[in-house]
């Protein structure tokens, strides 16, 4: 009876570091607070309409509160950038300050965030040009769903925005919001004024409740500011340096235009005024204080830079189901590339879908999209601000920045409170999404959906048919790798009781595969790379991966340097364990070696993949984890 295969681990090996590269970070701090502004500063043109809507005029007192934490909030996000200078944003904070599956859920938050900007953006961009050209306000929501579908078959196409139109836009944007504080500033009479002045006194007269719905909502004045930690590997170094004078300009400008022009509005305006243009208070401005033509460049200015804002909101959507789909949480057709254009075509589409789906839902409604835009935002400040106080914990930081950071948290998971028990439809449709966000993560990360899948006959044939296929062409194209089937003959006629499983190269785990076969006598060594398939629905080519065939030809060459003869084997599979374990047992092999090339990618392995499905696959097996060096 034959002894059931041992499977040994062993430690991974760094690879050379690779030559340098071109340095590809050269965004400076002026274009990165243009990227940032062009992102946060189209708040100012809806927002204060929406607070309007709910705390009267009080919207500018409650602004200009919340700006202090917005002061707070944004030196966290500096830190977020020069901590991840790889970019990820509030998935990479949670990812490292609580788990992989907590940064999935932080993924979900932000995602909602995206399809909400992108949503509210193009919305506000065409009941902006609905105030002077009325039959744009009677289709607002035809039109901003034109705009949507528009915008994803540009990304389709791969046309890029760049920084330097950014930079224009935003530069354009301010100047003509400051030319609106301007005029009005010096149009507002004294009484209008002491208006202004009595609001800001009648808050602390407000009960708790009005007072804490209004510091919530008002913290979408200030939407936006994540992305700054988005453009961490575009910075230029040192990143800390460039992220903090980014920021300052950011903040800088945010005060003078978004609690400003909220004030002026609620000042400068009449009731009746405000009640009819609450969806474009600035251009209202615009024309009541400097005429058709400031009305005009208002709308020009805004218009463009909120499409600008659903484009980016775009790009940044479906980056995060490319991050999300590589992580294994999402499912990897999302990352499907489209072979004339080579873009992922299939998350854009996706995006652009649900973001259509939601405009329509809500019927154009700025106020509704503005609640439900607040359930992602704050969700993703909370996970990105505590994420941080954790990092710093952890850092030995228990100073005055630690304790302010804390106060930031609280003050942002409480605005997330708020909104969470006072706006049920933002709770509802965002509890929703990220409910089925992290369902699909786990399907997916467990793979029980592929398993399922692949349950079904047409499923389950179509899968080997193509496998198969995929398999046959690389044996003929290859010099030497072959199938499990041409393996299988070999071995009847050079035995071995020893397979090597690798996905990257590994000098050590082969040179103890070496040493193995050569103290049982074997004179040829099985050496198998599997491409990890998740079958039809992946959207994936069924070709190996180029680091796992230079993988497996740099260990043919060793093993055949040591004087055996190697049989490099690739399989194609939806599942790694069953594939190893199958290889095990048509080869009839005594000894299983499986190596990994980042630390972290063995304890992901401990964790769940590779080794504990050989421990269900392999039943009775006595499994020895072996480390080298």
């Amino acid at each position: 009876m034959r002894r059931r295969p041992a499977v040994l681990e062993c430690s991974p090996v760094e690879p050379p570091p690779k030559p340098a590269g071109h340095d590809l970070r050269q965004l400076g701090f002026i274009l990165a607070w243009a990227v940032v502004f062009c992102d946060i500063g189209t708040s100012v043109y809806y927002v204060p309409g929406i607070l309007y809507g709910e705390v009267g005029n009080l919207a500018p007192t409650f602004v200009a509160l919340t700006t202090i934490g917005f002061l707070l909030l944004a030196s966290k996000y500096v830190e977020v950038s020069w901590r991840n200078p790889e970019g990820g944003g509030v998935v990479t904070v949670a990812t490292k300050a609580f788990s992989p599956f907590m940064g999935a859920v932080g993924g979900m938050l932000i995602i909602v965030d995206y399809f909400l900007t992108a949503a509210i953006s193009s919305v506000s961009a065409f009941q902006y040009l609905g105030s002077v050209v009325p039959w744009f306000s009677q289709h607002v929501e035809l039109m901003a769903g034109l705009g949507l579908v528009l915008l994803g078959a540009i990304n389709i196409i791969g046309i890029r925005e760049s920084a330097m139109v950014a930079l224009w836009m935003a530069i354009a944007s301010l100047a003509v919001n400051l030319v609106v504080v301007v005029a009005v500033s010096l149009s507002l009479t004294a009484e209008q004024w002491r208006f202004a002045w009595d609001q800001v006194r009648a808050v602390s007269t407000l009960p708790v409740r009005s007072a804490l719905v209004g510091f919530a909502g008002a913290w979408l004045a200030f939407s936006g500011l994540e992305s700054i930690s988005q453009l961490s590997p575009a910075m230029k170094q040192p990143i800390r340096r460039t992220a903090g004078w980014a920021m300052l300009l950011v903040v800088i400008t945010m005060a003078l235009t978004s609690p400003t022009l909220t004030m002026l509005a609620i000042a400068g305006l009449s009731d009746p005024v405000k009640h009819q243009s609450q969806e474009f208070f600035v251009s209202e401005l615009g024309r009541q204080y400097g005429g058709i033509v400031l009305a005009w460049s208002v709308v020009i200015s805004a218009g463009a830079l909120l499409l600008f804002a659903a484009n980016t909101a775009l790009i940044g959507g479906y980056h995060v189901f490319l991050a999300l789909a590589r992580g294994d949480y999402m499912p990897r057709v999302l990352a499907r590339r489209n072979r004339l254009f080579g873009t992922p075509h299939v998350g854009i589409v996706f995006f652009t879908a649900v973001t259509f789906l939601i405009v329509h839902a809500t019927g154009g409604e700025l106020e509704m999209l503005g609640h439900l835009y607040s359930f992602g935002l704050l969700g993703a400040f909370t996970f990105t601000s505590a994420g941080v106080d954790v990092l710093r914990w952890r850092a030995g930081e228990r100073g005055p920045t630690f304790l302010i950071g804390l106060v930031t948290t609280a003050m942002v998971a409480t605005a997330w409170g708020v909104n969470i028990v006072t706006k049920w439809q933002a709770t509802l449709f965002g509890g929703v999404v990220v409910t089925i966000g992290c369902v699909v993560a786990v399907a997916v990360r467990k793979d029980w959906a592929i398993r399922a899948l692949h349950q079904l006959p047409w499923v389950a044939t179509e899968a080997v048919r193509r496998i198969e296929r995929a398999e046959d062409i690389l044996e003929r194209r290859s010099r030497e790798v072959v199938s499990l089937e041409t393996a299988a003959e070999a071995a009847a006629i050079e035995p071995s009781r020893t397979l090597v499983a690798l996905r990257d190269i590994n000098p050590r785990l082969v040179e103890e595969a070496i040493r193995r076969a050569k103290g049982a006598g074997d004179t040829a060594l099985f050496v198998l790379g599997v491409t990890e398939w998740p079958g039809l629905f992946s959207g994936e080519q069924a070709q190996p991966e180029r680091e796992l065939l230079e993988a497996l030809e740099d260990a043919a060459d060793r093993i055949r340097a040591a004087g055996i003869t190697p049989i490099p084997i690739w399989r194609l599979s939806h599942d790694a364990p069953q594939s190893i374990a199958d290889a095990a047992h048509r080869l009839h092999v005594d000894s299983v070696m499986v190596g990994v090339s980042h630390r972290s990618n063995l304890v992901h392995m401990l964790r769940g993949s590779v080794l504990k499905g050989l421990h269900r696959l392999l039943p009775g097996d006595k499994i020895l984890i072996h480390t080298v060096g």
